[in-house]
């Protein structure tokens, strides 16, 4: 299985775990706010699909097609520059160092930080668009269980060790494509996101999921 991260980092992290287990370098910090980015977009999505949705689509498609030549960024890029930007100050400490305290008087991690920079840049934008002027809350990221899964696995709450999920894919011999489907889906994508990555309508992932749902019946029975 392909995460996010091992995709963008050219294989070098399996998982967000490893990435965030490196202390902050000017050669992972890019890779870091972006990953914190996505995560924090992904929270707020799941009740906003106006902006957040949005955002969240621009910096999928960013991550993907930057690279290439009069690419255009687009404004989801801003939070992740937002969350680099932050960390880079603390480029040679770990992101699991204590950045200081709350105003409840708890401490938090830099990491935490860093995502409560950014849940007050993405609110700052929502506001922004926000045409009925409604003051719109902010997420609270107390501690670690207020964010999403880090990575995103639908089929084990907590687990670092994808040997069982490779194991389980091969015995499935999906084609090239019902991979990609899977690995989209692995990675927190909902199916209009799945579409614009494979460049495929929602009948044929649809049919393809069927396809892969039959086969792990087949092999496993009903989940």
């Amino acid at each position: 299985m392909e995460m996010l991260v091992t995709k963008f980092s050219n294989g070098k992290y399996r998982n967000e775990g490893d990435l965030f287990a490196e202390p902050i370098s000017a050669d992972n910090v890019k890779l870091m706010g972006e990953m914190i980015a996505l995560q924090a977009l992904r929270n707020v999505k799941k009740f906003d699909m106006k902006v957040a949705d949005r955002l969240y689509i621009g910096l999928i498609k960013d991550l993907h097609h930057m690279g290439e030549i009069d690419y255009i960024v687009s404004d989801g890029y801003d939070v992740a520059q937002t969350a680099i930007c932050f960390l880079y100050q603390y480029v040679g400490h770990s992101v699991h160092e204590i950045y200081g305290k709350d105003r409840r008087g708890k401490e938090i991690t830099i990491k935490l930080a860093c995502y409560r920079e950014v849940d007050h840049f993405i609110n700052l934008l929502r506001n922004r668009t926000d045409r009925r002027g409604t003051v719109v809350e902010s997420n609270d990221f107390t501690d670690y269980k207020a964010l999403p899964m880090d990575p995103v696995n639908c089929f084990e709450q907590e687990q670092t060790d994808y040997s069982k999920y490779d194991e389980l894919v091969s015995a499935l011999q999906l084609s090239a494509l019902e991979l990609a489907i899977l690995n989209c889906y692995m990675n927190g994508m909902v199916q209009s996101e799945v579409c614009a990555e494979l460049g495929i309508g929602r009948g044929k992932i649809n049919s393809r999921k069927a396809s892969i749902r039959r086969r792990y019946y087949d092999l496993y029975g009903a989940l």
